[in-house]
């Protein structure tokens, strides 16, 4: 009886299993693991850098300054408190100062300003040059002085405007003066230049830039100077 030929029949690839025997590999997962509170603030930090700083060298450097902040005690939080703290003295004024604010007493010296201008431009006609003088200052002044509380106008250009407004009331007070029967006996215009000169007198004695001084100083070393922009913390200006 002739042998039966089963070489028709052999795997074609001794000694394994072929493609179709493997089992389809289990996908990856594609979701993105869960971050820690810190983690997920060093990525919001990342992500306000420039591209070409984001990096490992840049995450790198932000993570240390954020540790040297806390080890030396002034990190974004108590950073953001101080700052907020500091943009209230303008309006609020300085606890050392008794109530008494520097937005205040600007106001005080727009609003007796004004008191006086009308006194001139009925006493001296609306043509008159100090009237004239003294309106154009008081006009960039207040412009200024609502800018400066709108957060669009720098506290230096009020401190420029507060003294020509200063210069023109002082030059129509005179003329007024020379109008007058008796220049020490001037009625109600002459309380108002009281008001108005005693504003300037208190605004001269405020502690606000010597605190602002301070607070400068308290932020601007590092890393204090860092963290203000990376938090994005604004500069408080004094009044000079």
């Amino acid at each position: 009886m002739a042998n039966a030929d089963f070489s028709q029949n052999r795997n074609p690839t001794p000694g394994g299993f072929d493609a179709g025997s493997y089992r389809e590999a289990k996908a990856a997962q594609t979701a993105s693991p869960r971050l820690t509170p810190a983690q997920q603030k060093l990525a919001g930090l990342e992500q306000a850098l420039p591209a070409a700083l984001q990096s490992q060298a840049a995450a790198i450097a932000l993570c240390v300054v954020i540790l040297l902040a806390a080890f030396f005690g002034f990190g974004g939080a108590k950073l953001k408190a101080k700052a907020s703290e500091a943009a209230q003295w303008y309006t609020a004024g300085v606890s050392a100062d008794g109530g008494y604010s520097l937005n205040d007493e600007l106001t005080t010296r727009a609003n007796t300003a004004a008191n006086i201008i009308t006194t001139g431009s009925n006493t001296l006609g609306a043509d008159n040059a100090e009237v004239l003088a003294a309106q154009d200052a008081l006009t960039v002044f207040q412009n200024d002085l609502d800018g400066v509380n709108a957060g669009k106008t720098r506290l230096h250009a009020l401190y420029e405007d507060n003294a020509a407004l200063g210069a023109a009331i002082d030059q129509l007070y005179a003329k007024l003066q020379e109008q007058a029967a008796d220049p020490m006996k001037m009625g109600a215009v002459q309380g108002q230049y009281g008001q108005f000169n005693s504003a300037a007198t208190i605004i001269g004695n405020l502690t606000y830039n010597e605190q602002v001084s301070e607070y400068q100083k308290d932020t601007g070393g590092f890393p204090a100077s860092v963290l203000k922009s990376l938090f994005g913390v604004k500069e408080v200006e004094p009044f000079a």
